[in-house]
């Protein structure tokens, strides 16, 4: 069903016909505070390498970690079974793909890119001590048309005209920004099991589809607009914003706060962290309402009152609308 390789080929299945997990039993001590309690596990293990995958099945999305150790020299062999677009974002090293269309494509460190993958192999040699976290959503380009209707914001990625041959779709690679990470790291250090974690991660998947769609349709500048300065200001927006995850600022005040004008907060914010202000600020507040209502520690009454709604019934609308569930009846069945 899959292709086998031998000796320092090391196949990576980037998505799967069949899944069968093994059990938590057969990871290494050392490797267990990488587990996602949601996903399901492989490892494999040889005097080459060492390799924990991880995969959670989310709606359209299938979400896959793989964290890879090169005991020696290796050659990665990815593959996908069948067609597939892989949003991909890449971490603590950088590694260079030998047979994608262009000759030579560099996975940068912190670097996302959109893959059109079919039914093929590709290289990415890898040498001794190297060591990466490789993350994709990979999805089938028949179901974006039906992500369009409910998030419009992917009607540009969704009219991409695709090649052949696999590869990648963005025009030019793109940085993982902050909201990217901040995204990916919620994922990746999420405790919820079963439909808690179903809902919660797939609208994580669809607001890291959403940034990435809006850093496509956005030209590069070609002046530096923004100064050091304005960048550092826009950085601790960002990082007010998401310690205070219970406010609910409008833009205006958070340009009184941080001494900037609204225009600029508004541009600066969106070329930086490719979300409007306001759908960040919304976002962060969706993500700790729905921590809130799921831990159980306070009463609906007071994470409404905390949040800036005037009852909970307002709070749990929007919440549900948010994650398109029902909130209220998963922290009863807790």
């Amino acid at each position: 069903m899959y292709p086998v390789l031998h000796d320092e080929n090391k196949l990576l299945l980037i998505d799967r016909f069949i899944t069968e997990y093994v059990h938590a039993g057969h990871v290494p001590t050392e490797y267990l505070q990488l587990v996602i309690p949601s996903g399901g596990l492989y490892f494999e293990s040889d005097n080459d390498f060492d390799m924990l995958s991880q995969h959670m099945q989310l709606g359209y999305f299938s979400v896959w970690l793989h964290d890879i150790f090169a005991k020696k020299d290796i050659v990665l062999c990815p593959y996908s079974p069948y067609h597939l677009w892989a949003l991909h974002f890449m971490y603590e090293d950088s590694l260079r793909a030998e047979t994608i269309t262009i000759p030579e494509f560099m996975l940068e460190e912190r670097q996302c890119n959109l893959f059109n993958l079919y039914s093929e192999m590709h290289r990415v040699p890898m040498k001794a001590g190297q060591k990466v976290l490789s993350f994709h959503i990979n999805i089938m380009p028949a179901n974006i048309p039906k992500l369009v209707q409910q998030y419009p914001g992917l009607y540009n990625l969704a009219n991409k005209r695709l090649e052949k041959i696999s590869g990648v779709i963005n025009d030019r690679p793109y940085r993982i920004n902050a909201v990217c990470n901040y995204l990916v790291q919620h994922i990746i250090s999420c405790k919820y099991v079963e439909e808690m974690a179903q809902y919660y991660l797939h609208r994580c998947c669809v607001d890291l589809f959403l940034n990435f769609a809006l850093q496509d349709a956005t030209p590069p500048p070609s002046l530096q607009l923004f100064t050091p300065i304005q960048t550092v200001m826009l950085h601790q927006v960002f990082n007010y914003v998401t310690t205070n995850p219970q406010m609910r600022h409008s833009v205006a005040e958070l340009a009184n706060m941080f001494n900037m004008p609204g225009a600029q907060l508004a541009q600066g914010f969106r070329h930086h962290f490719c979300i409007g202000i306001t759908p960040f600020i919304n976002m962060v507040r969706m993500m700790h309402i729905y921590d809130s209502i799921m831990k159980k520690s306070f009463t609906l009454r007071m994470i409404a009152a905390a949040t800036g709604y005037r009852n909970a019934i307002d709070m749990l609308k929007e919440v549900d609308a948010y994650y398109e569930c029902n909130v209220m009846l998963m922290r009863r069945e807790q």
